[in-house]
């Protein structure tokens, strides 16, 4: 968290440190939250296609993450293909909109 208090009688070169510091703070969040939305979308991809293989014939039981990621808290029927792969099909139409 940010210490505001620790600033307010900061002389101008304290502010430029502290404004620059932030900043960069900023860019490097901002890159890393760009390369963990890549790495969401390319592994929700991957899922959809193992999901769509035509050998699969049983849909094992997703973990918690995966759980979590498909239905956004929605209950999902793991016994109905179909509505697995199609909550699949929204949530990349959805993030791709």
């Amino acid at each position: 968290m940010f210490d505001y208090a620790k600033y307010e009688n900061a002389s101008s070169k304290e502010l430029f440190n502290a404004l620059t510091l932030v900043e960069k703070r900023t860019q490097k969040l901002t890159l890393q939250l760009k390369e963990n939305k890549e790495a969401f979308k390319f592994l929700k991809m991957k899922l959809k296609k193992s999901l769509s293989n035509k050998k699969l014939k049983k849909v094992e039981e997703p973990t918690e993450d995966t759980k979590l990621i498909l239905s956004k808290n929605e209950p999902l029927d793991y016994n109905n293909f179909d509505d697995l792969l199609e909550s699949v099909d929204l949530e990349l139409k959805a993030e791709n909109a």
